[in-house]
Parts: C-alpha cells; sequence; structure tokens
C-alpha cells in the first residue's frame, strides 16, 4: 500500500521562508530563548542554521541516534559547551536533560505514532514555563495522530512545524 501523507494547512499568519529553521529562528529570536533540545537531528542542518543565527541561544541538546553524522572534533572546538550532542534513542536518554530547564523543544525523530506519542511524553516536562513544544512533520499520519491525542490546541506553521506553548 503506497504511503500517503495528509495536507494540513497553517494556522498561523506567515509571509517569511517557508522552511522550518527560519520559523525556528523566529521563534527563538522573538522569545529570546536560551535552552534548545532537538529530538531527531540528521545532519545538523537545522541545528547549525539556528546555532549560526540567533544570539540568545546558550545551550542546544542535540539528539540522534547518529551523532557522528553531525559531531566532531571541528564541531566540539567550534561550539564548545553550547552545543551538546547526545548520542542515543529519544526514549533512552531524555533523562539526561533536566525538567522544566528548556525554552524550546523540537521533535523531528521517529514519525511512528508511537514513537512520536513517547516523545510527547518524555520531553513535555523539560519545558520551562512559557517554553514551547513544536516538532515537524505534521503531515505524517502517525505525528499527526499522535499530536492530536497528546495536545488539546496547537498551531502548524509553514513548512508543517507544530507547536504549542
Amino acid at each position: 500500500m503506497p504511503y500517503t501523507k495528509l495536507t494540513v494547512p497553517m494556522t498561523i499568519a506567515w509571509d517569511s521562508k517557508p522552511n522550518r529553521k527560519h520559523f525556528l529562528k523566529y521563534l527563538i529570536d522573538s522569545n529570546k530563548f536560551q535552552t534548545i533540545v532537538e529530538v531527531g537531528v540528521r545532519d545538523g542542518r537545522t541545528m547549525f542554521h539556528l546555532l549560526q543565527n540567533c544570539n540568545s541561544i546558550q545551550k542546544y541538546y542535540a539528539i540522534d541516534t547518529n551523532i557522528d553524522s553531525f559531531y566532531n572534533d571541528k564541531i566540539k572546538e567550534v561550539y564548545k559547551s553550547k552545543l551538546i550532542a547526545i548520542n542515543g534513542s529519544s526514549h533512552d536518554v531524555h533523562h539526561k536533560i533536566e525538567d522544566a530547564s528548556c525554552d524550546l523543544i523540537f521533535i523531528d525523530a521517529d514519525h511512528s505514532y508511537p514513537a512520536v506519542k513517547q516523545d510527547i511524553i518524555n520531553y513535555r516536562p523539560k519545558l520551562k514555563p512559557g517554553g514551547i513544544l513544536s516538532g515537524h512533520d505534521i503531515d505524517f499520519p502517525g505525528v499527526n495522530q499522535a499530536v492530536n491525542e497528546m495536545l488539546e490546541n496547537y498551531d502548524v506553521g509553514p513548512n508543517n512545524v507544530w507547536f504549542v506553548q
């Protein structure tokens, strides 16, 4: 059976660049967020964009099952203690981040319903009051089902980014 994505309209007005990294930069800059968690980093494109362009970021947790794809000696030298790469499954390493310590959490790892649901359960307590829980690919059926089940109200931004404060 062929896989099809859902059509999910944006719920906010956005007329800037449609890629998620630009929207996340906007959220970080407009709120002066300092501590970011990205769950599912892959090659680090979003992470590096945010680290290079958001002056308020003091700490960036990058969680992935293969940090070697973005984290090496050169990157360690450039970002020093600002970038904390955590190797492992998001379900196994969430305890390495203190509860109520993060301003923005961006979930973009395993897109299956049970995985996204568990990521929301595990990472939502990591948010400070007023923080934003967000993720990518609300148009994927598993992501959509988990977000709709776990979050009462959320918005959809460009590039299928979902978020709730």
